[in-house]
């Protein structure tokens, strides 16, 4: 037992850097897209090609992740999608044309949703005792990756090398990990057997659309429409309404992240000693609550406060949710997976639209209201969400 112990660790850790790589990635459409517009001469407005592309390939990277997970090797799994993800992060450094570029964003968003889902379950097969801590260390790691990107690509960039060629370093960086992983992989081959999947072939989809499944579901859509929304709308708005220089405007959204990163860290330790619904109920009411002071106070200080409270108590949301999909059904957690993580794409599209939407025609603080209505009503389903389980059961 303690030796599977030690080998399930050197997985999961290994997980963790091989999550941390691959969201440096998720960053650096949006950190070079003057560089893009001005490359393939696109205007503005087109810029958003490129998230369209990416995101359009992620949400059939959930679709056939959900055909794949119930049946085969986790671990494997994970290895296949971040070879794919790898070369085809080499393959960008040598694309010359748009079109080319498209197509490249379009697989690597497959892959790339393939692999969160398989890393999730992988983590949590992996770690069935206090399954929370572990799954939300791997989120923690995410946002630390995406913290990091911008830092990764600008240095680069400012050493002189091409916007390609960011993609050449860090899709090295992702198959020297991935060779690690596998070197420990084959020193554990009886723990990697384990794992058939086959199981959850018994359970059909049909039997977890159950009204507490659903209440997890709009959770994931609000929380990830939240999330997303602060990204793309906060600093326009600290510069338009509240009058913030643009520097002091990036700023508030860092305060965000790292707000978020330490929530995932703490509520980590808190799932080991606190039922993970209870972590996910009041950490969302307090988050909802301070957001909505925030932005109520039209005031930058009070705003970024309330922007860095919202990432503090309610990051761990996505974590936390996938978390407790997983402890209801843990014989369908590649299916459980699929479910989610299509409510997490969906949510990183039509929230973030539809606040584009109300800020144009209503302005940017209504679309800021938007934002905070979405948290409230992902708490109020996370406090519904328990109840209809038990009665369920």
């Amino acid at each position: 037992m303690k030796n599977y112990k030690n080998k399930a660790l050197k997985f999961t850790v290994m997980l963790y850097l091989l999550m941390f790589a691959y969201a440096i990635f998720t960053v650096m459409t949006g950190t070079q897209l003057l560089v893009l517009l001005q490359e393939f001469d696109l205007t503005l407005s087109q810029g958003g090609v490129f998230t369209v592309v990416v995101n359009g390939g992620c949400m059939l990277g959930i679709f056939i992740s959900g055909f794949f997970l119930p049946r085969y090797n986790k671990n494997r799994l994970v290895m296949a999608s971040y070879l794919c993800f790898g070369i085809l992060l080499l393959l960008v450094g040598f694309s010359v044309s748009y079109t080319g570029f498209l197509i490249l964003l379009l697989l690597i968003g497959i892959s790339m949703k393939f692999l969160d889902a398989a890393i999730n379950a992988a983590v949590s097969y992996m770690n069935p005792t206090h399954t929370g801590f572990y799954i939300s260390l791997l989120h923690c790691s995410f946002a630390v990756g995406s913290f990091t990107g911008p830092v990764f690509t600008t240095l680069l960039m400012d050493r002189g090398y091409s916007w390609r060629s960011t993609y050449t370093f860090l899709g090295v960086i992702c198959l020297v990990i991935l060779g690690l992983f596998s070197v420990i992989q084959k020193n554990s081959k009886d723990m990697v057997q384990e794992d058939k999947g086959e199981t959850e072939e018994r359970v059909p989809y049909r039997e977890l659309m159950k009204p507490g499944v659903v209440c997890l579901m709009i959770i994931l859509l609000c929380y990830c429409g939240h999330q997303i929304g602060i990204n793309s709308w906060l600093p326009a708005y600290m510069q338009k309404d509240l009058g913030a220089e643009r520097t002091m405007a990036n700023l508030s959204l860092s305060v965000f992240w790292v707000g978020l990163i330490a929530g995932r860290l703490i509520s980590a330790v808190l799932t080991t000693c606190i039922k993970v619904e209870t972590v996910l109920k009041y950490g969302n009411l307090m988050g909802s609550i301070l957001l909505g002071l925030g932005i109520f106070s039209r005031s930058f200080t009070l705003t970024v406060i309330g922007v860095g409270c919202a990432g503090l108590f309610s990051g761990a949301t996505i974590p936390l949710v996938i978390t407790i999909g997983y402890s209801w059904f843990p014989k369908a957690q590649g299916k459980m997976s699929t479910i989610l993580f299509m409510c997490i794409a969906g949510g990183a599209v039509i929230f973030p639209w539809l606040a584009g939407m109300v800020s144009e025609n209503q302005g940017l603080y209504a679309g800021m209201l938007l934002n905070v209505a979405c948290l409230w009503i992902g708490t109020v389903f996370a406090f519904v969400a328990g109840r209809l389980e038990k009665r369920r059961q």
